[in-house]
């Protein structure tokens, strides 16, 4: 390989390194907020079904603070069905949930107008 080739191969080389970075710091600390109903519940992991249909799933830890209304409630009180905003940070272990507000669920509201 030619010098000149070496340098054009490490300039690539940085400037896809660089493309990554940029990409990972501008989500860092950005809070995602998802909306929908709860499809799964798992001990460490919960799936919520926004009404475009798609399915998003957030880590579940010790630091989520869960709540119905204003009140506290444990992750355990989540149940399918159940109609929630989840307010989430990426992690290296996927969408990691700070916060989930619990309303009401779908079949306590479909038969309202």
């Amino acid at each position: 390989m030619t010098r000149k080739a070496k340098h054009a191969l490490m300039g690539l080389v940085g400037v896809v390194a660089a493309a990554f970075a940029v990409d990972a710091v501008a989500h860092e600390g950005h809070d995602h907020k998802v909306m929908g109903t709860v499809s799964v519940i798992h001990e460490h992991h919960l799936e919520v079904k926004a009404k475009d249909g798609k399915t998003t799933t957030f880590v579940l830890n010790a630091d989520t603070k869960v709540l119905r209304d204003k009140t506290p409630i444990k992750a355990a009180d989540i149940k399918v069905g159940d109609r929630v905003v989840v307010t989430a940070a990426q992690a290296k272990e996927g969408l990691v949930a700070k916060e989930i507000r619990v309303g009401a669920t779908a079949q306590t509201t479909a038969g309202k107008p």
